[in-house]
């Protein structure tokens, strides 16, 4: 198992993920409250109250703090200190430990795949967001039956606490039993352009191919979903 030291001291923030927040879980000046928080005279409104679940190093919490999110965070291992966001080491195959309508965002970046009582915590997600509060998360695409043909698979696949991987309509249809609306659902994590001109004979031609099939990419006409590792997703309840 991967000490905490390992995974912190590795941990980075993927810029992929601080985009699809920042599409969803605007700052301070942006963001109205939906829960009850309420503010005291003379201080600043904060955005609302966030659940940051598997937070891990504690990036994410980080970055909500600094745009005026109030943040509670939670992970199963030994939590670092946070600036700015109040921890707890939590077991989530026990639920989320705060009472109903409590939050106005959560995140969960790659964590529901690890839960053996995962129906469970779609459920409890719901359950502690406000109406209109809103959910963030990715999981690892399943969708890969041609790079398997290959002997290839995503980096995911090796991380054997792993439970499941999903589909987008997984996704879609795993919101709808915990009675939450769809905001968007996307792969994300696409193969690296390098990485598929490896399968050129010629190497003087590698490149030329990287650059193409990066291109191609980029103008939409390479779209290939089992080429994509992740099914990134944002919900309301």
């Amino acid at each position: 198992m991967q000490s905490n030291i390992d995974y912190l001291s590795a941990a980075t923030l993927s810029p992929e993920k601080t985009s699809w927040m920042e599409a969803f879980a605007p700052a301070t000046t942006m963001a109205p409250m939906r829960c009850a928080i309420g503010t005291a005279r003379g201080i600043p409104q904060i955005a609302g109250k966030a659940l940051d679940l598997g937070c891990g190093a504690g990036l994410y919490s980080a970055w909500l703090v600094k745009r005026g999110w109030q943040v509670h965070a939670l992970d199963l291992n030994l939590l670092p200190s946070i600036q700015g966001a109040k921890t707890m080491r939590h077991d989530l195959e026990k639920g989320i430990p705060f009472p109903d309508q409590t939050f106005d965002l959560a995140l969960a970046w790659d964590v529901l795949e690890h839960l053996v009582e995962e129906k469970q915590m779609w459920h409890e997600l719901a359950r502690v967001l406000c109406p209109g509060g809103i959910l963030l998360g990715s999981v690892p695409h399943k969708a890969e039956e041609r790079l398997r043909r290959h002997n290839l698979t995503f980096k995911h696949h090796i991380d054997k606490t792993h439970q499941r991987e999903y589909s987008p309509k997984d996704i879609e249809e795993k919101m709808g039993s915990a009675q939450l609306t769809p905001t968007a659902i996307e792969l994300k994590g696409p193969v690296s352009p390098q990485v598929i001109s490896e399968f050129v004979g010629f190497k003087m031609a590698r490149r030329p191919v990287a650059l193409m099939v990066g291109a191609a990419r980029r103008l939409g006409l390479l779209t290939f979903g089992e080429l994509y590792a992740d099914v990134f997703f944002a919900a309301k309840r």
